[in-house]
């Protein structure tokens, strides 16, 4: 009864939220696809955001424990792994976010995008003999932004576009969300970090003619998340 009334508890700092999850994992209470649930045992499961209390949608996730365009990729990350990858990831990927208090920069996209995700995409191209250029520019565009520079939304449309459309089929309505939404992290993330990201693990399956192929291109996208919040530094 205890467990159960912490559960429905959300926790409110990252440092809270880390300690839960570290019980779970401790308890073997994870489980991925599903918020949460009672195992046959009684035990209560939840995933990677479930264990912050009970809630129901990235969305719900408290924004001092982590920016919701985290909290929506967390989900896709914990849930396209193997489970003991994903289990062992939450481990690494909270610390960093409790080592952070939560106040994680949109900069760490620029960087998973630039580090991460454009590797794949040009890996996987490449392997499907398809032109590498339109992604080794939105590679580049997305190095110089995570060092400062900024770039107009007409500036980023075509070049997202052109990357797009070799990876997912609404390439021109989610260039065009990235590119106009400046003023909305959230769309920002949604239309070019999950979908681009999301399309070159589904073709990293195709490409390799594999079935563990997609989980093992989620493990490489979700280790490189953890890789690009530990690059953050620590605020004094």
């Amino acid at each position: 009864m205890i467990l159960t009334k912490r559960k429905e508890q959300i926790a409110q700092t990252a440092a809270e939220a880390y300690a839960r999850y570290q019980a779970a994992l401790a308890s073997h209470s994870l489980v991925q696809g599903q918020w949460q649930t009672k195992a046959d045992d009684g035990r209560q499961l939840a995933c990677a955001l479930g264990v912050i209390g009970n809630i129901h949608s990235a969305g719900e996730c408290p924004a001092q424990i982590m920016p919701r365009w985290l909290a929506q990729m967390t989900v896709w990350l914990f849930d396209g792994q193997k489970a003991d990858d994903a289990f062992a990831w939450g481990e690494r990927f909270y610390a960093e976010i409790a080592r952070l208090n939560g106040a994680v920069p949109f900069s760490v996209i620029h960087d998973w995008q630039a580090n991460i995700v454009g590797p794949l995409a040009i890996e996987v191209a490449e392997k499907r003999k398809r032109n590498v250029e339109a992604h080794k520019a939105l590679q580049a565009m997305q190095a110089a932004a995570l060092a400062g520079k900024k770039f107009t939304a007409d500036e980023w449309r075509p070049v997202l576009k052109a990357a797009f459309i070799d990876a997912y089929a609404y390439a021109d309505a989610n260039a065009d969300a990235y590119a106009n939404a400046d003023a909305d992290a959230n769309a920002y993330a949604d239309a070019n970090a999950n979908a681009y990201a999301y399309a070159y693990a589904d073709a990293n399956a195709d490409a390799y003619a594999d079935a563990d192929a997609k989980s093992a291109a989620v493990k490489r996208l979700a280790d490189g998340m953890v890789e690009c919040l530990a690059r953050v530094p620590t605020s004094e």
